[in-house]
């Protein structure tokens, strides 16, 4: 793995211009937070609730800083050197911010394992790095999870140790609490990771079925957050609330990296309570929202039932391609009367964003111009969505991905100048912005041979009465693929396939769009940013495995349940 990391190193030419451009930098994080701590060593940087202590535990930059480097020493008294991976499967604490900037502080790579992830994935993740430590807490994703991770390590030879944070005795795994104690009060000065080199190893969220690692270094993180987020900026002492996990890229950049390079703070809750969120919202008066779509339609449905004292938010951002204009007028009714919707991705941070100033309706319509930085360039458009795939060169895209099972490399930005495929599908809007027209992956073909504009015949198949929510994904037919509507009942009443022609016929929709099979499940799996896995659900279509039986799990299995034609 080292080798592979040095050969996605940037071309000196892509790190002049960069620098000279100002987005990136010689310094690394941890100059903020050493600078920070001697400047404003009091003021606060982190809040984190702790749901099974019912507290909330508050660092401020001087303890953060303090905390930082007793993590650094323990990690190199672990043997963690220069270059070598260390793997941590943790909820949203301040340990996890800590571990993250101790690892760079020795110069280790960091790989952030979602909660989601089963112990299969976590087992190919650790194997494809040659991780040299994994870290886990006791209790989360369950015992059981943490128990079978510990067994991991007699079939991965580079997995020298597992330390959990936590009651140990029942995995025999390093107490990391234990090693802190007994720890140099700092590690080594000159074992710092330098600003690109490859820094943290992230994956994609599972939506494409590819799975693949992306990394990036300092600088491609930086770059990230020195771009203004696409809301009105925080008030002085406002903290901002990281609804996304530590363990994403949105939450690494949001939740330990922004508060650093802004001199912020940054609000954490350790697991997902919307009703928990909104009373954090309200005591800390925090910042506006910054979500996927799923979670904002949580936080707003409960307020909904449950009002409570929130901060008037100038507007709040949805992290998706295309939120729904029920979700857009949901949102404008209960948290904010103004909705910015933004695109980005795991590889690249944030691509386009509409802006506060625009029309309150543009959000449900338009993914909005290019972020500051951002390069775009798109291929002629075809078929009858007018849709063109997207490229982007940017600061913010990664150094390069890989295969997360095999440690193959897929892409290097070295090789490409820097342009990147995102896979998106696009078009103009009327306003001098871009429409979000799908995934690549997504798209069907039909027996046409033209491609079926998926999001539009979901967007109204999402408003037919009787469903409550639909996915439009292909299976396999003679010649080409064929649309099947994958539909959440509203009631109990499931719609019939003829019903939603007639509804789509009275819509004028192109017949060749309308589903030719319909198929009913109890829930759409999803990943931990509630995007839709429309692989899976192809998977399952075609026979070749069940549908995940929890979106808690996505590794779990329900009973093999082959699916039946309407």
């Amino acid at each position: 793995m080292p080798e592979l990391f040095d050969a996605m190193r940037p071309l000196p030419a892509t790190s002049a211009r960069y620098r000279r451009q100002g987005w990136w930098r010689d310094e690394t994080f941890l100059d903020d937070l050493r600078d920070a701590a001697e400047q404003v060593p009091d003021q606060r940087v982190i809040i984190n609730w702790r749901s099974e202590e019912g507290r909330a535990v508050t660092l401020s930059y001087a303890e953060l800083a303090s905390r930082v480097e007793r993590f650094a020493a323990t990690l190199y008294e672990l043997g963690v050197r220069h270059g070598e991976v260390v793997a941590f499967q943790l909820p949203d604490q301040w340990e996890t911010a800590v571990l993250t900037l101790a690892c760079w502080r020795v110069g280790a790579v960091t790989m952030p394992i979602s909660l989601w992830f089963g112990r299969r994935e976590v087992d190919r993740m650790l194997a494809s790095t040659g991780a040299v430590l994994l870290v886990t807490t006791d209790r989360k994703p369950g015992p059981e999870h943490v128990q079978a991770l510990a067994r991991l390590a007699d079939g991965l030879p580079a997995l020298r140790h597992h330390a959990v944070i936590g009651d140990t005795s029942a995995t025999g795994a390093l107490d990391f609490g234990a090693l802190l104690c007994a720890a140099a009060r700092s590690a080594p000065q000159g074992t710092v990771l330098g600003p690109d080199e490859a820094a943290t190893v992230l994956f994609t969220s599972g939506t494409s079925g590819s799975a693949t690692a992306v990394v990036h270094s300092l600088n491609t993180l930086y770059a990230g957050v020195r771009r203004p987020l696409p809301i009105p900026p925080l008030l002085p002492g406002q903290p901002f609330p990281v609804l996304t996990p530590l363990s994403h890229g949105v939450g690494l950049r949001n939740g330990v990296l922004r508060p650093l390079v802004h001199r912020g703070s940054a609000l954490y809750c350790d697991d997902w309570d919307p009703g928990r969120w909104l009373d954090l919202c309200s005591t800390y008066r925090a910042g506006g929202l910054f979500a996927p779509p799923a979670m904002l339609d949580s936080l707003a449905t409960e307020q909904v039932r449950h009002p409570r004292d929130l901060p008037a938010w100038e507007a709040v951002a949805t992290m998706a391609a295309s939120p729904s204009r029920e979700l857009v007028d949901l949102i404008r009714n209960t948290l904010s009367g103004h909705v910015v919707n933004s695109l980005g991705s795991t590889e690249t941070a944030g691509i386009t964003a509409t802006s506060p100033t625009d029309p309150p309706d543009r959000a449900a319509n338009g993914i909005g111009r290019p972020m500051p930085g951002v390069e775009l360039r798109m291929a002629p458009a075809t078929g009858p969505d007018q849709a063109s795939p997207l490229d982007l060169r940017s600061p913010s895209t990664c150094l390069g991905t890989f295969d997360r099972d095999t440690g193959r490399l897929l892409w290097r930005a070295a090789d490409t100048d820097g342009w990147y495929a995102t896979g998106d599908l696009v078009r103009p809007d009327r306003e001098g912005g871009l429409r979000y027209a799908g995934r690549a992956s997504d798209r069907i073909s039909g027996t046409t041979q033209l491609m079926i504009p998926v999001l539009d015949v979901e967007a109204e198949l999402r408003a037919h009465p009787a469903i409550a929510d639909v996915a439009l994904v292909g299976y396999p037919a003679e010649h080409g693929d064929l649309p099947c509507a994958v539909v959440i009942a509203a009631d109990e009443r499931a719609p019939e396939l003829a019903e939603l022609h007639t509804w789509l016929a009275e819509r004028g929709m192109t017949d060749w769009y309308w589903p030719t099979r319909v198929e009913t499940v109890p829930r759409l799996p999803r990943n931990e940013l509630g995007k839709v896995r429309k692989n899976l659900l192809r998977e399952w279509l075609a026979g070749a495995r069940p549908l995940p039986d929890t979106d808690d799990d996505p590794t779990a299995l329900a009973p093999d349940r082959p699916p039946t034609e309407t």
